[in-house]
């Protein structure tokens, strides 16, 4: 059955790819991607913070309702990431002939602090802005039990043509990243989601006349 929406309902964005996720039996091989130019806005950095909650989706915290009914939030970051088209051991497929010769993703890379403090351990020895990073994931794929080693060079890197078809992804994905966080809802929002009720107005402003007469009564 066809759905049909209004203008809010509908957000026009570049097309998106699946977010990363590591499959356990593979390895991986990824970068993360630094701003290709410095945002005095935004901060040098490559990742995006929020605390959020959790219930039936991911949404911002407020510090309010929502961690009185919900508990305390999480934090969790976003950066956006090469992931290179590798066989499942890790090795790289090459693309003979071609200008770039390897096969590549930008996708958006989300987790919690504790990865964070992974990967800044793991960038305090070998400054990841330079690495690219081999992946390999433990266990269940729903809880990312991932494990990090550091390559020696940055693939994506070694030559300017190489980092132009990269950036060429990115920095546009770049602007929406903060969404993969999770939907910043209103209060009101918050508290529909939750199942709570919402304060309703104590009186409806019908008409100029009726403006007037609430603002003789102040």
């Amino acid at each position: 059955m066809t759905e049909f929406l209004d203008f809010n309902d509908i957000e026009v964005k570049p097309k998106y790819k699946d977010k990363y996720k590591g499959v356990p039996g593979e390895k991986h091989r990824i970068a993360i991607i630094w701003p290709e130019k410095e945002d005095p806005t935004r901060g040098k950095g490559p990742f995006v913070m929020k605390n959020t909650h959790f219930a039936d989706k991911y949404f911002i915290c407020k510090d309010g309702i929502c961690c009185e009914k919900v508990g305390p939030s999480k934090s969790r970051m976003a950066c956006l990431i090469v992931k290179y088209k590798t066989k499942k051991d890790g090795t790289l497929l090459k693309r003979e002939g071609e200008a770039i010769p390897f096969d590549f993703e930008v996708l958006e890379w989300v987790f919690t602090d504790k990865k964070f403090g992974q990967l800044k351990a793991l960038h305090g020895e070998w400054d990841l802005k330079n690495h690219d990073i081999t992946v390999t994931c433990g266990g269940n794929e729903q809880y990312q039990d991932l494990d990090f080693t550091p390559c020696k060079e940055s693939i994506w890197q070694l030559k300017p043509e190489f980092k132009a078809a990269i950036y060429k992804d990115s920095e546009t994905m770049r602007t929406y990243l903060p969404k993969a966080l999770g939907q910043d809802l209103s209060i009101d929002e918050i508290k529909e989601l939750l199942g709570l009720g919402i304060a309703q107005t104590s009186e409806v402003i019908s008409s100029e006349t009726d403006l007037n007469d609430i603002l003789e009564t102040v």
